[in-house]
């Protein structure tokens, strides 16, 4: 028993929720209050592990899939690994090839077909041009027919219709049909080896034209509380159909799918660029939280004093007036301060998902510095300190590029953005200033401007660049990073929660 668990512990420190060793003696002893029984079980490991909301739907996961895991033999004890780097998709051979386009045309036949039928069937009622229907329109008539028609066969509607149905009067049992039969759906067309359960995720959400009902919740016309139901239906249907791909994945290799749900459940270690929208509010919450208190912690400056530390800076500027020998040492101390802070972040498509946490990190405690603004640049560089500042940061960020005009020819310039920065912002920067520069550095093949962004670095008291690309990738492709590094206090990857906290501390 101990050692088993010792092992699931180990399970929850990968999925990040932190277990320390006097939690795990704290759940020893529960066990020996509780009655021996499952239920008892996860009782006394929620109350003495659990950390929060999201950490107990976690933790209850892989409760359940450990113990099944454990019951076919020895668990093993997995060990901490580095995030692997995405590579590119192998290339596939001839045969792989025509295999999977014959798949596809076949998928393509069917789906023509069953538009033809609904087309047919929905002919005079509005709709598209010449009183055909669309797709959207098709699946809230059969939606609304199933309302007057109970006795409609359920498993008689196409599938990529039986969502609109589902949500307008299903429950939670319709739910779990419409998922079962999905999966079933996919398996058929495609066993899903060798796809991660986003890839799959998508798939399903697909074949139930997932989009179409996204696009019908956008209209005014629906009513909001319509909407918020729908939504929750929504949320929960994808909660079941992840859970259906685990456990499908988990069927066929226990032991590696437990580690690798335990991966995924790991916020903390997961890119932005990869979080689904529930994950992305958990994210969000953790990144204001993280914001408030480093808001209220005391920021310091150095200052020359008579006495106190060395300042090894100005000893060895004062030693080169006497040879290089330090004849006299420089003392400094450190007083309470506020620092000014310039952020400017690429807001293009590739780099948007990153930029959008640093803009709500600055934001939540702007009262630390005495100073600061927020820029914002795909090909040209706007300032955006009025709108993050006082107005939905979230909203902003939707619309910024369209009330800005930093997005003019849709590709990254860097070179063009350091010419008009230095041009029109440079008053911004002085010897207290630390510029914080948050970009991927893909250039597109473009000059990259580097006299323009030396005397930028020059002005400023330091400079900081974040990268969200694995340093692997920096010297690929069209990524000039090495050219303005050397220009660069420090220079750090960032693209996830792990890695922001971190920065966060060392730098605010």
């Amino acid at each position: 028993m101990v050692d088993l668990l010792i092992a699931f512990c180990r399970y929850l420190r990968l999925a990040g929720i932190p277990v320390s060793t006097g939690e795990v003696l704290d759940l020893m002893h529960a066990l020996t209050l509780l009655e021996p029984s499952r239920e008892n079980f996860l009782l006394a490991v929620k109350t003495t592990l659990a950390k929060g909301r999201v950490n107990e739907r976690e933790l209850e996961k892989l409760f359940h899939f450990y113990l099944r895991t454990a019951a076919k033999g020895p668990a093993p004890i997995p060990t901490p690994q580095k995030p692997a780097i995405p590579n590119p998709a192998p290339r596939l051979t001839p045969q792989e090839f025509s295999t999977r386009l014959a798949q596809m045309k076949d998928w393509l036949r069917q789906e023509m077909a069953r538009a033809r039928e609904g087309e047919e069937g929905n002919s005079g009622r509005g709709g598209g041009p010449g009183g055909q229907a669309t797709g959207r329109e098709t699946g809230v008539a059969v939606a609304r027919g199933w309302q007057r028609d109970r006795t409609t066969a359920f498993k008689q509607v196409p599938l990529y219709n039986r969502l609109f149905m589902v949500l307008e009067r299903g429950g939670e049992e319709e739910l779990a049909t419409l998922a079962a039969e999905a999966l079933s759906a996919l398996t058929e067309a495609n066993n899903g080896a060798g796809e991660s359960v986003q890839e799959t995720l998508t798939g399903l959400k697909a074949l139930l034209d997932w989009n179409t009902v996204r696009e019908h919740l956008e209209q005014p016309s629906m009513r909001e509380a319509q909407k918020l139901i729908w939504r929750e239906k929504l949320r929960k249907l994808e909660n079941i159909l992840r859970t259906g791909i685990e456990e499908k994945r988990w069927r066929q290799q226990p032991e590696r799918e437990l580690e690798n749900m335990a991966r995924r459940a790991n916020l903390a270690e997961r890119s932005f660029a990869h979080l689904n929208p529930e994950e992305l509010a958990e994210v969000k919450r953790q990144v204001v939280r993280l914001g408030r208190q480093l808001a209220t912690r005391p920021g310091y400056r150095h200052k020359p004093s008579p006495h106190g530390m060395v300042d090894i800076a100005r000893t060895v500027r004062l030693a080169a007036t006497t040879g290089g020998v330090p004849l006299q040492l420089c003392h400094m101390r450190r007083e309470p301060g506020r620092p000014d802070v310039v952020l400017l972040c690429d807001l293009s498509g590739s780099v948007a998902p990153y930029s959008r946490f640093m803009l709500l990190l600055v934001h939540t405690m702007q009262n630390k510095f005495q100073l600061a603004r927020s820029f914002a640049f795909v090909d040209a560089v706007a300032e955006i300190t009025g709108l993050v500042k006082n107005q939905d940061l979230e909203r902003t960020l939707v619309h910024i590029q369209r009330q800005t005009g930093i997005w003019q020819t849709g590709f990254s310039d860097y070179g063009s953005v350091w010419k008009q920065f230095r041009r029109e912002y440079l008053t911004v920067l002085n010897n207290k200033t630390t510029l914080i520069i948050l970009g991927d550095a893909r250039n597109n093949y473009k000059p990259p401007e580097v006299d323009h962004f030396q005397e930028i670095c020059r002005r400023a008291r330091q400079v900081i660049w974040l990268n969200p690309a694995p340093r692997e990738h920096w010297e690929g492709e069209d990524s000039i990073m090495g050219l303005y590094a050397p220009y660069c206090r420090r220079v750090l990857e960032c693209r996830n929660l792990a890695q922001l906290t971190r920065i966060a501390r060392e730098i605010f």
